[in-house]
Parts: C-alpha cells; sequence; structure tokens
C-alpha cells in the first residue's frame, strides 16, 4: 500500500518536472577532467590495523582518536595504538548491508563536557530508521548515553542511511538522512527525512530559524531535500559553505553546496541511469532543482569529504578531498581511490585522481575507502573499508612542518640549554685561571712580594700627590674674606 501511494506521488512530481524543465534556470554542472596526481607528494603510515569496517573518526584533545566500526563498536586509539577492548556504552545497533554504527562528532566544546555525538541504524516497531545519540565519553566508556533524534525515514531496507553529520559555527549540526533505495520518490515528500540534510540544535530539537519552521507541510528539521544517498557533510570555515557528496545509481554522484531549502533534484533530476540501464529520470535539471558543483559519471561511490587546510598540505588549502569505494569503475583511475577536487576563489579549478596503498599491501591491491579527515596537527587520516581495515596516516614529503609554538618552545630551551653552557665553560674557565694564577704566585713568592710593595708605595704615593693637589685646588677657588 505504501509503494503503490509512492510511485502515484512520483508519477505526478515528475509530469510537473517535465512541464517545468523548459524554464530550467539552474546553471547546469560540471563532469570535471581529471588528471592523476604525482605519487611523491605524500608518504603513507599505517597508524591501526584489524578493525571491523571502519567507518568514521574523530581527534580527541589529547591527540587519541576514536574510530567507529559499522559493526556497533567504538575504538580507541591511544598514543597511536589501537587499545584491544572496545569503548562500552555503545547502542544496539542493525548491522547489516549499510546499516550499523556509521558516524562519530565530538561536541564542539567536548574539552568540557565529554560529548561524543554518534548515528547508527536501529530497529523499531515502524521499521529500522536513523538515529542520533549522544554521550560522555570518559576515556573507556560512554555514560549518560541519550538518545535525541529517531529520523522519520522508516525503511524495511538496510542501505541509504546517509548518517554523516558536521556541527555548524552557531552550535547547531547538521545530519543526512538517505533514500532508503526503494523510498526514492519519498525525496521530493517532505511529510518524512527520506533523503534530506537536517538541521539540529545539541540536544537533538529544532532551531528555532530553521528554513521550514512554521510550514505546516514540511518537517521541521528539514533544511534541503532531494538527495539520494548522502555520504559525507562537511562545513568549510573559509567559504561558509556546507558540503555534501551523495552517490548516484550507476553514475550521477555528486558533491552539491548545501543551501537551506536547496531541492537537489533526486529523482526527478540525475545525472546517473538506474541499476537495470534504463533512466531515473530523462531530467538533468528543472526550475527550483539546485545543480551539483560536480558529479561522476561512471561512479566512483564517494564516501567520506574533508577540506584541506593547514600548512602541512597548503598546496591543496581550500580544496576537498573524496574517498571513493569504486575507483575501479572508470578504467584509467582504477588504481586511485582518492579525489582531490580543486576550488580556487570558491569556483570548480579541476580534479586530481591520487593513488593511496596500503603499506606493505599486495601490488595491484586498490583499497576501498570509506573516510577521509584533517588531523588537528595538518596530516590527513584515512580509513580503508571492510574487514581488516586500517587507519592511515598521509604526511607530505619531507616531514611535518613544525608548529609555531612548538618551535618558539624549542628555540626557548635551546637558549636556555646554550646559557648553560657557556656559564659552565666560564666558571671552567675561571677555576682554570685561577688556579693558574695560585700555581705562578706560589713559584714566585719573592718577585711577586716586592712588585706589590713597589705597586702599594707607587699608589700610596699618587693619592698623596692627589690629595694635595685637590686641597692646592680648595684653597685657590676660597672666596676673599
Amino acid at each position: 500500500m505504501v509503494k503503490a501511494m509512492e510511485r502515484r506521488t512520483f508519477a505526478g512530481v515528475m509530469g510537473a518536472g517535465a512541464l517545468l524543465l523548459a524554464g530550467a534556470v539552474a546553471a547546469p554542472a560540471v563532469a570535471q577532467d581529471v588528471t592523476a596526481a604525482p605519487d611523491d607528494q605524500f608518504t603513507v603510515e599505517t597508524v591501526a590495523s584489524g578493525l571491523d569496517y571502519p567507518w568514521s573518526i574523530a581527534f580527541l584533545p589529547d591527540g587519541d582518536m576514536l574510530v567507529t566500526e559499522l559493526t556497533g563498536q567504538l575504538r580507541l586509539i591511544d598514543d597511536g595504538a589501537l587499545v584491544e577492548a572496545p569503548v562500552t556504552g555503545t547502542p544496539e545497533v542493525i548491522f547489516g548491508g549499510q546499516g550499523g554504527l556509521s558516524d562519530v562528532v565530538l561536541h564542539p566544546d567536548f574539552a568540557t563536557n565529554r560529548l561524543v555525538y554518534l548515528t547508527y541504524s536501529a530497529a523499531r516497531d515502524e521499521g529500522n530508521t536513523l538515529v542520533v545519540a549522544r554521550a560522555e565519553f570518559t576515556g573507556s566508556a560512554l555514560e549518560n548515553f541519550e538518545e535525541i533524534f529517531e529520523a522519520n525515514a522508516y525503511r524495511s531496507t538496510k542501505v541509504h542511511y546517509g548518517a554523516r553529520m558536521a556541527f555548524l559555527p552557531d552550535g547547531t549540526f547538521v545530519v543526512t538522512s538517505g533514500d532508503g533505495f526503494d523510498y526514492r520518490e519519498q525525496s521530493q515528500n517532505n511529510d518524512n527525512h527520506f533523503g534530506t540534510v537536517l538541521r539540529l540544535n545539541d540536544d537533538g530539537t529544532v532551531p528555532a530559524d530553521n528554513p521550514y519552521v512554521g510550514d505546516d507541510t514540511v518537517l521541521d528539521e528539514i533544511y534541503s531535500y532531494g538527495h539520494r544517498n548522502p555520504q559525507a557533510v562537511v562545513y568549510d570555515a573559509a567559504s561558509s559553505r556546507i558540503y555534501s557528496n551523495e552517490h548516484g545509481a550507476q553514475g550521477g554522484d555528486e558533491i552539491n553546496i548545501i543551501e537551506p531549502k536547496g531541492n537537489y533534484g533526486w529523482p526527478l533530476a540525475t545525472y546517473g541511469l538506474d541499476y537495470s540501464g534504463a533512466y531515473v529520470s530523462p531530467l538533468t535539471e528543472f526550475e527550483g532543482s539546485s545543480q551539483p558543483l560536480t558529479y561522476w559519471t561512471p561512479s566512483i561511490a564517494p564516501s567520506g569529504m574533508a577540506v584541506v587546510s593547514g600548512k602541512a598540505f597548503a598546496d591543496w588549502d581550500g580544496d576537498l578531498l573524496v574517498t571513493a569505494l569504486a575507483a575501479g569503475n572508470i578504467e584509467e583511475f582504477a588504481d586511485r581511490n582518492l579525489r582531490r577536487v580543486i576550488i580556487a576563489d570558491g569556483e570548480l579549478a579541476g580534479e586530481e585522481a591520487i593513488r593511496i596503498a596500503v603499506p606493505g599491501g599486495e601490488d595491484g591491491d586498490t583499497e576501498r575507502l570509506r573516510d577521509v579527515r584533517m588531523a588537528p596537527d595538518g596530516s590527513i587520516y584515512i580509513l580503508t573499508d571492510g574487514e581488516g581495515g586500517h587507519v592511515l596516516r598521509l604526511v607530505p614529503v619531507g616531514g611535518m612542518p613544525q608548529d609555531p609554538a612548538e618551535a618558539l618552545e624549542e628555540a626557548r630551551e635551546a637558549v636556555g640549554e646554550a646559557t648553560q653552557a657557556v656559564i659552565e665553560a666560564v666558571t671552567e674557565g675561571a677555576k682554570a685561571a685561577a688556579d693558574a694564577v695560585e700555581e705562578a704566585i706560589e713559584a714566585n713568592k719573592d718577585d711577586v712580594a716586592d712588585a706589590v710593595n713597589t705597586a702599594v708605595e707607587a699608589t700610596a704615593e699618587a693619592v698623596k700627590e692627589g690629595a694635595e693637589a685637590v686641597k692646592e685646588a680648595v684653597s685657590s677657588d676660597a672666596p676673599a674674606e
């Protein structure tokens, strides 16, 4: 019954979209020419191995890391080593297909409130759906766990959850919700959360300034809609943009700039085909729809995404890094599983295909990559997908640039050490000189005594002459009576 309703709704909207095509006003998207990046720009280090479908990574203030495993575990990397025991207190999840424990993000005030945010798929009476929860991280456990949001996107499938989060400067956060695969028509119906980007307060409530607050035909949490399966969402502080990427079907993967009330077209407009080879829609745009920044046909299956910042990869600053799950779909770049989407003055300026290989891995193997994140020190972290997953770190050739504060501290320490060395050298030299003088005096006592007596007598005579001269001067300058 539900699916029949969906088909009728979709047909009606398709008809409207076709009528609007002639008046389309959105600028066409660009499928960017791609070049192969040189392989000597960075080195790859293995931070951890043996993870079970790693999905997301977050960096703690002390340099440790949290990594989610889709199977339901939250893992801690402590001082560069994977802790054997998983973090306790994680929720029960539905693992299977694309479902499980997905994203992990720290609250902006984590240093004081210790709050960690998680997304996951969970069973409900109506079906399974996307859930957002938060808890306090103690160092080995999650405590005071609370579910703060449950998507109205109940389904029988275990795919297309979206499930990525990003905090915004105002303290709210956005979370992506996929179309559930079999429910794609609902991405144009805003009385549910299928195929949307949602904006929430940090406690899961609705921000008063959300774009559809007050519109009874649209759920208040919705920020944008018309998405298929958004696999990443990031905030770029330099441009104040929200970027998201999403899977197409056979082609039509997209990167979008997310705007409030934006309609990103799915399934009425797409640059891809259905898995059967048939058109999902004959349209790539329609009036009122938003065009992607770029798209991939054939599909690369984009997953994680990060905005490059910092001095370590300064030439990439402001660009987008996108991990790929299906690099092999494009024969020319089948072994290049990371894309750098080049942004110059806010515009798309090119794209590079980058090869990421696990150190010591089998030659010819191209890893499926699940996530990419910028570390606080400016290095780049990447998660490989599947069983036996890795945490990898990219470091520029020549090493990491030194942090100015660390450099200043090291300089201070170096000056202190040099000063101490000089003091010790002078002390030793003075002692040696004193010893030498003492030995000389001992060896020539009579001569030294005569010289001292002569010097004393000369000094006494000079003092006497000086005193007489002063007396004479004073006398000559005295006023007459």
